[in-house]
């Protein structure tokens, strides 16, 4: 019996280096964008603190692929595109993504690599499929 103690110790260690607290911050996705991770009460929520560079669609910095037409004309900075995400099991889960290229949401999960906690993976799912993108923190 202590030897099977002794053994998953250190599980206990590693699965507890990601709280949430771990998730709050800023990353940076590939092409430049930047979203800040934050809490509200249990849910956490994630909005542009930057556009990628070169963005893809919505040159003019506003919400133009919404189906809403009355968010239409909104700034995509500090909008929120993650949504009512909460921490279970060491990920953030439960919430949506907003795409502001296509206008449409997504189902998301939100995890950090434990081995390297300045490296985080947002992965939006349609249906079965889904898309998975790499975040590094901000310092």
């Amino acid at each position: 019996m202590k030897f099977i103690i002794f053994l998953a110790l250190p599980l206990l260690f590693l699965s507890s280096s990601v709280s949430s607290d771990t998730y709050i911050g800023k990353w940076k996705i590939k092409g430049g964008s930047i979203i800040e991770i934050y809490r509200d009460g249990d849910y956490f929520y994630g909005k542009i603190d930057k556009r990628a560079e070169r963005p893809l669609s919505n040159l003019n910095g506003l919400d133009n692929k919404n189906p809403l037409k009355e968010l239409q004309g909104r700034p995509l900075l500090g909008m929120n595109i993650l949504e009512n995400l909460s921490y279970k099991d060491g990920e953030l889960s439960g919430g949506t993504i907003y795409n502001a290229d296509s206008g449409k949401s997504y189902i998301v999960k939100v995890w950090i690599n434990s081995d390297n906690t300045d490296l985080c993976f947002i992965r939006a799912y349609k249906s079965f499929l889904f898309k998975t993108f790499e975040a590094r923190r901000v310092k």
